[in-house]
């Protein structure tokens, strides 16, 4: 006697295509939730009241999730190329974009933000995450694949000078930790503050107060 088992689960994504949402399947035990994106209204996102049409080719793309259950949980988008007519009565072909989700790595974004908040907040070494993420998440990773994660965020990210800058616009520092101060030749004085040293040249004699 076959026996059904419901099981509530929402997500950023599970949100954003609750619309599109066709039903969920266990597939080789792995938890498969299934949208098809042609079931949005695409007519007021595109701003038209044409007939959108659709290839009758369509494809599904297969993105993993953070899994709470005891097997691992995919999503499975189904998309097609879709057209319609505009104001000139010419077609116009779109594809319908995917939100949440890197369809290039097939990872959703939290997959993706817990790999490099692990690595760069709590400094977890990269194999690490990798075998946390197959025992707690039954996700396959590998390092390469988080190092990619990490150095794809961190091209977008301002240089270590421009945040000094910008946090220094912000609060203004009066005061700090000195590291190091002693003399470098005759012109030339060297300051060394939190392992950054600077050389600059005194105008008046320095007088160093110890109290």
């Amino acid at each position: 006697m076959a026996v059904t088992v419901q099981r509530q689960f929402e997500s950023v994504v599970t949100e954003l295509y609750q619309d599109a949402f066709v039903g969920s399947s266990i597939e080789n035990g792995t938890t498969v939730i299934q949208f098809d994106l042609r079931k949005l209204d695409f007519q007021w996102a595109l701003g038209t009241t044409a007939t959108i049409c659709w290839r009758q080719e369509p494809y599904h793309i297969d993105i993993h999730e953070l899994s709470t259950f005891h097997n691992p949980l995919k999503y499975r988008f189904t998309v097609a190329q879709g057209s319609s007519l505009d104001d000139k009565n010419q077609r116009v072909y779109f594809t319908p974009e995917i939100k949440g989700v890197s369809t290039s790595q097939h990872m959703s974004h939290s997959v993706i933000r817990l790999a490099c908040y692990l690595a760069v907040v709590c400094g977890v070494s990269l194999r690490h995450i990798a075998l946390l993420f197959s025992a707690l998440f039954l996700i396959p990773i590998t390092k390469s694949s988080i190092k990619r994660w990490i150095d794809d965020i961190g091209s977008h990210l301002p240089t270590p000078e421009d945040m000094l800058r910008h946090l220094l616009a912000l609060t203004p520092v009066t005061e700090c930790h000195i590291d190091g101060y002693y003399p470098l030749g005759r012109a030339c004085r060297v300051m060394e503050v939190d392992g950054l040293s600077q050389c600059f040249q005194p105008k008046e004699p320095q007088v160093l107060v110890l109290g």
